[in-house]
């Protein structure tokens, strides 16, 4: 690809983005289209009628455009995780076609013609892609969006009374049951990759996924889900050393606010979305949806229908923080190159 003319955001950002971009200079393209401060959305009319030709699952995506386009703001971390998108769909082990029947080089496409529309008015996006609705069977199709995190937990990497519960990776063969793990079926087994304070912060690494373990000597270290095991006693995760990023599937560095889980039999990781975000106070109240377009980039254990989807949302007590602005219904629609 041709990167000599490169987005001066991104060089700014230190991020290299193997995209197609403009040939015009920024002080000869035009101006972005800036929205009023108090909007963050525009009601576009288009036609009811579409017309789709692609060979796609109707019981998972709905032909249907959304009611509202967002005035897209393309930030760093957004281009970020445009470029991390790019580069898992280049990867040669990545399937040409999903269950749902998109095609791995649609959702390159897509990602690749959304860098273009930075400078336009947010009704391109009609114009340059045809949109899906996700079928969840609830009403209006609405979808359970909330909101996960990487938590920092203090540990050791030896037990001690202060610090007793193991925290494991799976063993390749011989893998007991949750309830066998419980009560001590993995000792003497050399699968200890950390020990923690409490029964109650390993069950918050295993919700979340993924952890920043911190020594008492102050380094620290990623784990991400390292698979799980189903049986008596319910349900056991474990972790796998990763590098100093927070990955997802083993293979996205995940970007906070862009980077969300879903389940890759119904949506395919490396498709982009937009997502009707709910937006809620201190108090727990919903005070209205944020837009934004989002990017498949992860899956979640405890996603397991096109109910729900789970936007990560950073480390430590921030990405908390965030996380619990999310949780309630909103839509999602599933975003294609416009067929001609």
């Amino acid at each position: 690809m041709d990167n000599s003319n490169p987005n001066p955001n991104l060089v700014e950002s230190g991020i290299s983005i193997p995209f197609r971009f403009p040939s015009k200079t920024p002080a000869e393209a035009k101006p972005a289209v800036e929205a009023p401060e108090t909007l963050e959305t525009m009601p576009v009319e288009v036609s009811d009628h579409l017309e789709s030709e692609r060979n796609l699952s109707s019981s998972i995506l709905i032909p249907g455009h959304p009611d509202t386009i967002p005035y897209l703001t393309f930030d760093p971390d957004m281009l970020k995780a445009m470029y991390e998108q790019a580069s898992f769909l280049r990867r040669p082990d990545v399937k040409k076609h999903s269950r749902s029947g998109i095609s791995k080089d649609e959702m390159l496409r897509t990602v690749e013609l959304l860098q273009n529309v930075q400078l336009l008015d947010p009704s391109v996006l009609l114009t340059t892609f045809d949109f899906y609705g996700i079928n969840t069977d609830l009403k209006k199709d609405r979808v359970r969006m909330t909101g996960y995190y990487t938590p920092v937990i203090e540990a050791s990497r030896v037990k001690t009374e202060e610090f007793p519960v193991p925290m494991y990776k799976r063993p390749d063969k011989n893998v007991p049951n949750p309830a066998a793990i419980e009560t001590g079926a993995l000792a003497g087994r050399n699968m200890e990759l950390a020990w923690l304070r409490s029964k109650k912060a390993l069950a918050n690494a295993q919700l979340q996924g993924n952890c920043l373990i911190e020594f008492p000597d102050g380094k620290r270290q990623h784990f991400g889900f390292g698979g799980s095991v189903k049986g008596k006693g319910g349900r056991y995760v474990f972790f796998t050393p990763v590098d100093d990023k927070v990955l997802g599937c083993g293979f996205f560095p995940l970007t906070a606010g862009y980077s969300v889980a879903v389940d890759p039999r119904f949506i395919p990781i490396g498709s982009t979305l937009l997502a009707e975000l709910p937006n809620i106070d201190a108090s727990g109240k919903l005070k209205g949806y944020t837009y934004r377009i989002i990017f498949a980039q992860d899956r979640g254990g405890a996603i397991l229908t096109t109910k729900r989807m789970d936007l990560y949302c950073g480390i430590g007590k921030k990405g908390l923080q965030e996380a619990r602005k999310i949780n309630r219904y909103g839509r999602l629609w599933l975003m294609l190159p416009k067929e001609r």
